[in-house]
C-alpha cells in the first residue's frame, strides 16, 4: 500500500544513526600565488637533476624528495598540511580522544607530480597511513566546473573519489528506497593552492590530464598518532 508520509518530526530524526561517514577536508592556501611559484620552480629544477624514464607524459618524485631539503615554499606547504590534517582528524574523532591528548602528525610520504598528454591514474587507495591528500600547484588546463569537458565529454584532470560502498553496486537491488546510493562519487577540480585531506582508505582516481600547461600537484601520506605510539596490550588468563 502507498506510504505517503510527512517529513520526519524532529522525534524521529533522534531515532535516526547515520553510521560511518565519511570526513573530506576542503581548504586554500591563503599565500599560494607566492608560494605555489616558488614551488614550480624547485620542481623544475629537481626534474632536470633527477630525470626519470623516458615518459614526458608524466613525472613523479620519489615519496621521500624532501628529506633533507629546505625550502621556504616547502615548508609553508608542509606546515599547512600537517595543520590542516590535524582540523579533520581531530574533528572525525571528536568521540574518540580523550582530553588533553597529545598528538603529533607525521608526513611518512611527500611527493610531486606533473602531467600531461592524457597522462592518469587510475582508481587506487594510499597505505600505511590514516590521513591522504592532493595540493593543487598548477591546475593548468584542468576541467573547472561539472560541463568543462573534452570533447569526448570527458573531465580534464580532475580528481574523482568514490564511496566505499561502489563495489557493492553492481550486484545490489535498487528501487527508491535505496536511491542514496547511485550519489556514488565526488568530483574535486583542481585549483590553485586547494588543499583536499581524506581519508586514505577512499577509492580515488586521477582522470586524463591535457593542457598547454603542466598539471602540478603535491600528494602525502600523513599518520597521527601520540609521540610514543600507542600499542595495544594483551592480557591472558
Amino acid at each position: 500500500m502507498p506510504a505517503e508520509q510527512p517529513p520526519p518530526e524532529d522525534a524521529d530524526r533522534a531515532q535516526i544513526r547515520r553510521l560511518w561517514p565519511v570526513t573530506v577536508l576542503v581548504r586554500q592556501l591563503p599565500e599560494h600565488k607566492q608560494v605555489n611559484a616558488e614551488l614550480l620552480e624547485l620542481f623544475a629544477d629537481y626534474r632536470r637533476r633527477h630525470p626519470t624514464g623516458n615518459n614526458p607524459a608524466l613525472y613523479a618524485s620519489p615519496d621521500n624528495f624532501a628529506e633533507g631539503l629546505e625550502h621556504p615554499a616547502l615548508t609553508t606547504l608542509q606546515r599547512f598540511i600537517i595543520d590542516s590534517v590535524f582540523t579533520v582528524a581531530r574533528e572525525t574523532n571528536r568521540a574518540y580522544w580523550p582530553d588533553k591528548l597529545k598528538l603529533d602528525v607525521h608526513l611518512t610520504g611527500l611527493w610531486f607530480q606533473i602531467t600531461n598528454q592524457h597522462a592518469f591514474h587510475e582508481m587506487h587507495v594510499h597505505g600505511n597511513c590514516s590521513w591522504s591528500g592532493v595540493y593543487y600547484v598548477e591546475a593548468g588546463d584542468a576541467s573547472r566546473a561539472p560541463d568543462d569537458r573534452h570533447a569526448n565529454g570527458m573531465p580534464n584532470g580532475i580528481t574523482r573519489f568514490y564511496g566505499p560502498h561502489t563495489e557493492y553496486l553492481a550486484a545490489g537491488h535498487g528501487d527508491r528506497g535505496n536511491l542514496y546510493l547511485n550519489d556514488n562519487t565526488w568530483d574535486v577540480y583542481p585549483e590553485n593552492g586547494k588543499l583536499v585531506v581524506f581519508p586514505s582508505h577512499l577509492k580515488h582516481m586521477v582522470f586524463p590530464y591535457q593542457g598547454k600547461r603542466d598539471r602540478t600537484i603535491v600528494s602525502f601520506h600523513a599518520v597521527v598518532d601520540t609521540p610514543t605510539p600507542e600499542r595495544y596490550s594483551y592480557k591472558f588468563g
